[in-house]
């Protein structure tokens, strides 16, 4: 456990990835603008070259939810779908098979169904919505299980540790999309097997807005 997941979530919220700026001693992480950091030589930098790679201000808010969801790092996106489109685009190649509950975030399921199955990645929904009706949709060419708890839009709530071990038995990355209950009411990554990948959909790195 690091120092700042030591903490209770309150402290966490205020104080994880938000130091004092050593320049000025501003105790509010200043909003960096710049869109390019200068460069002692090619390569040779503070950890930033380009806004689109790296921002203060981002790494800041990436920090910080990333101590919230108990995680080891945390990736900010300018939208919930440019997080989840970065997820499979990222974890999931042609041939490959998506197992998530038929009550999906319309968002998430027209990405499945009419951009990535056109790449050649399917996707199966189950209606049970218990850890059974995972492993019944669960074979071979699944790489992926993708839950929501609580799901949009009927508020289903789904075992994440009974479906984290269904994945993991399978050898596929167990995502879970926690936009509802955000990381105050729930942790996903520590309800499940350490050895299953847990991600989420999110404009914050941890909660779709």
């Amino acid at each position: 456990m690091s120092s700042e997941q030591a903490h209770g979530f309150s402290t966490r919220a205020i104080h994880a990835g938000q130091p004092a700026d050593p320049t000025t001693g501003a105790t509010v992480v200043p909003i960096s603008v710049s869109s390019t950091f200068t460069q002692a030589a090619p390569g040779e930098h503070k950890g930033y070259e380009y806004a689109r790679s790296g921002n203060p201000t981002r790494a800041a808010l990436e920090a910080c939810l990333a101590a919230l969801e108990g995680g080891d790092r945390g990736l900010a996106f300018a939208s919930g779908l440019a997080a989840t489109t970065a997820v499979f685009q990222a974890l999931l190649k042609p041939g490959d098979e998506v197992v998530a509950n038929a009550d999906l975030y319309g968002g998430t399921f027209r990405l499945l169904e009419r951009v990535f199955k056109p790449w050649g990645i399917t996707a199966k929904y189950t209606d049970d919505s218990s850890a059974a009706g995972f492993a019944e949709l669960v074979g071979p060419k699944t790489k992926m299980v993708w839950i929501e708890t609580p799901t949009n839009p009927l508020l289903q709530i789904l075992d994440v540790a009974a479906i984290a071990a269904v994945a993991k038995t399978a050898g596929a990355v167990f995502v879970v999309d926690n936009t509802f209950a955000s990381p105050y009411l729930q942790q996903p990554l520590a309800l499940g097997p350490t050895s299953s990948s847990t991600a989420r959909r999110s404009t914050s790195a941890g909660t779709r807005t």
